[in-house]
């Protein structure tokens, strides 16, 4: 099996992943169609590259940016390994977002109930 087909097969599912989450929180609305906006190119970018994987290194080859041999099969554990920080990054980030929102609007409850005493 060629080893850009195994990076593609072993990427893939993240990257399905990633936008299943995109437009699930999006059909929540937890986030605004900018953040979906954002977060989908960065899916779609990234699906394109595994795509074109093999292309882009020829390109890269053939005009001396890089000297590596090809495609070898630590490299596809590596991109894999890559891959699963970005959707893992992706997702705290997210997570993030939702806290900092949260401890936001309590913040405002809070400032609200504390006058209303006064």
């Amino acid at each position: 099996m060629d080893k850009y087909v195994l990076l593609f097969i072993l990427n893939v599912p993240f990257v399905i992943f990633g936008v299943l989450k995109a437009v699930m929180v999006y059909r929540t609305k937890s986030v605004d169609r900018l953040t979906f906006a954002l977060r989908m190119l960065f899916w779609l970018l990234i699906l394109l590259v595994l795509i074109f994987s093999h292309g882009i290194y020829n390109y890269l080859f053939d005009h001396g940016l890089t000297d590596s041999t090809p495609l070898s099969l630590p490299d596809v554990v590596l991109a894999t390994g890559v891959m699963i920080c970005l959707s893992l990054c992706v997702r705290l980030y997210s997570k993030v977002d939702a806290m900092d929102k949260r401890i936001s609007d309590l913040h405002e409850k809070l400032s609200i109930y504390t006058s209303k005493e006064e």
